[in-house]
């Protein structure tokens, strides 16, 4: 189970280098967080593409946002050219910090300092914000996530472009593989365990570079996992297992670099060298989403209503004992906190996995494309007769 947490702030020596911090603007209603290793081949264009953003028909006023970069354990020019970037454009609210911290040894440690320091800057609805330092915003990325404040949503999500110059043919082939499936995925996920507030069409990112959370909802979930790794996914579970909205919004756009060499292991470079090197990869079949989805389904409306029914259709489905699912119902409040928990260890669950054994990712899409073709026909003819029904009802 993803515990309640509660905030604690992360203690660290962090230096201030160039202009200082202002006092607290009532403005203010974003803060940007960049954490940054050795990016000085990146970071400019980083910092260009927020020092220009817009509204919808002006630039963005300087008041409603910050931007904290933490140079973090740098050995290269990355300090200096925030800084020089800084001096050039005095106007642009760029705060720089700088550590040899020996406790911030991780870029989840990295962003959870920046996190801390951006959260007692902000109203309770405002939004801390994340990107990284090889990531370029599109010009109305902020303005976005301005006009997703007085909807719902606690943690927004938006759209990673990848920058696909530097990949061969084979990475670029998976790559659009992946991104094809994934999408097919939330779409059938949406059809079969619906979220009102963030319904088809939406996407699946849900990582680092593009993430938003409001300042309220951040100290609520004890605020970011300072983990070596996939600290963005501890912090999106942690933020649906607690009860908050999570909306995947097309609005906030940015294009994020393909590195194949990781500098995290099992992170998103790690995968890009492993289709480098042709290697295989197996995913969920349609059969097994489909009996995980209804699952999912039934477990938040045993929640609500719960019964013997209920409960046995889902122990069956995920093929697990009744006996250890009511345990796991007693020690998770939330259907959503359980839901997240199964997520994790039904990659685990041999019961389940020799049922419904995981396929090759070509043979996964087949079946995805068959299944929403399918579908989509029979939509075509019962809206066909329906119209027919309709026409024979107004001549008579």
């Amino acid at each position: 189970m993803i515990a309640d947490t509660p905030f604690v702030e992360f203690s660290a020596e962090l230096e201030l280098y160039g202009k200082q911090l202002p006092t607290k603007n009532k403005a203010l209603k974003l803060v940007v967080t960049i954490p940054a290793k050795n990016e000085s081949e990146n970071i400019w264009k980083t910092l260009f593409a927020l020092a220009n953003q817009c509204s919808d028909k002006n630039s963005l006023p300087a008041s409603v946002y910050e931007v904290l970069v933490l140079c973090n354990h740098c050995d290269d020019d990355t300090r200096d050219i925030c800084y020089l970037f800084q001096e050039m454009h005095p106007e642009f609210p760029l705060y720089i910090y700088e550590t040899n911290d020996p406790k911030i040894n991780s870029v989840g440690a990295a962003r959870k300092a920046l996190m801390d320091l951006a959260s007692p800057r902000l109203p309770d609805d405002g939004f801390i914000i994340m990107t990284d330092a090889d990531t370029v915003a599109d010009k109305y990325w902020l303005n976005a996530f301005l006009k997703t404040q007085n909807t719902p949503g606690d943690l927004i999500c938006g759209i990673i472009n990848l920058d696909l110059r530097r990949l061969n043919k084979n990475v670029r082939k998976q790559l659009y593989q992946t991104r094809q499936y994934l999408d097919m995925v939330t779409r059938l996920e949406s059809e079969l365990y619906p979220r009102e507030y963030d319904p088809w069409p939406r996407h699946s990112y849900n990582s680092g570079p593009n993430m938003a959370i409001r300042k309220s909802v951040y100290r609520e979930v004890g605020g970011m996992p300072p983990l070596a790794c996939f600290e963005d996914i501890a912090l999106y579970q942690k933020v649906i297992s607690n009860g908050f909205k999570v909306k995947h919004s097309s609005k906030p756009v940015v294009t994020t670099s393909c590195r194949s060499s990781g500098r995290v292991p099992g992170g998103f470079g790690s995968q890009i060298k492993n289709w480098s090197e042709s290697k295989t990869e197996s995913v969920e079949s349609l059969k097994k989403l489909n009996e995980r989805f209804k699952a999912f389904a039934e477990i938040r409306e045993y929640y609500q209503n719960p019964s013997a029914n209920l409960l046995n259709s889902f122990c069956f489905r995920l093929r697990m004992q009744a006996s250890d699912m009511q345990v796991l119902l007693q020690n998770h409040i939330r259907s959503s906190s359980l839901i997240i928990y199964l997520e994790q260890t039904l990659k685990y669950h041999i019961p389940w996995n020799s049922a419904y054994p995981d396929i090759p990712l070509e043979m996964a899409i087949e079946e995805l494309v068959a299944y929403f073709y399918c579908f989509s026909q029979t939509t075509k003819s019962y809206n066909s007769c329906r119209s027919e029904f309709i026409n024979l009802n107004k001549l008579e």
